[in-house]
């Protein structure tokens, strides 16, 4: 790759398998922000490559597997094919901020989400919850 490339996350862009320039390694990145009003939604899902969220802003707590993570701000949270993951609380009043990136899918398809059953696929609430715990970034 040989051209700059630039994903304006403010304006909502992504890198998309459409608009990647040859030679990056990656079929997806962009940004996604949970309101921490108790309104936002999120679903439970996996992907067929690895995803890593970066936490830009704000707290919360991001289950990936059999864990559940308290994210703060600064954190990297690496999700491993075929992992479900999840949102399951934004924390201290102000929204999450999670800018993610995807690795090349096996098969060349878009990395969207899937889901292990409906219920999975549903999208829930995800509570807000008052502050940040004490600790945020270990593993429960």
């Amino acid at each position: 790759m040989n051209t700059p490339f630039l994903v304006r996350g403010a304006n909502r862009e992504r890198l998309t398998l459409d608009n990647r320039p040859a030679g990056i390694g990656a079929s997806s990145a962009g940004q996604f922000v949970i309101r921490a009003d108790g309104t936002a939604t999120f679903d439970r899902h996996h992907h067929t490559t690895w995803e890593a969220w970066f936490i830009a802003a704000g707290f919360g707590a991001v289950a990936v597997g059999e864990h559940t993570f308290d994210v703060q701000p600064g954190d990297l949270v690496f999700t491993p094919p075929g992992v479900d993951h999840d949102i399951t609380a934004v924390r201290g009043g102000a929204e999450l901020r999670i800018f993610w990136i995807t690795g090349e899918t096996p098969d060349g398809t878009p990395p969207g989400h899937l889901h292990r059953d409906p219920v999975d696929a549903a999208r829930h609430l995800v509570p807000a919850v008052p502050a940040p715990i004490e600790g945020a970034g270990d593993v429960r």
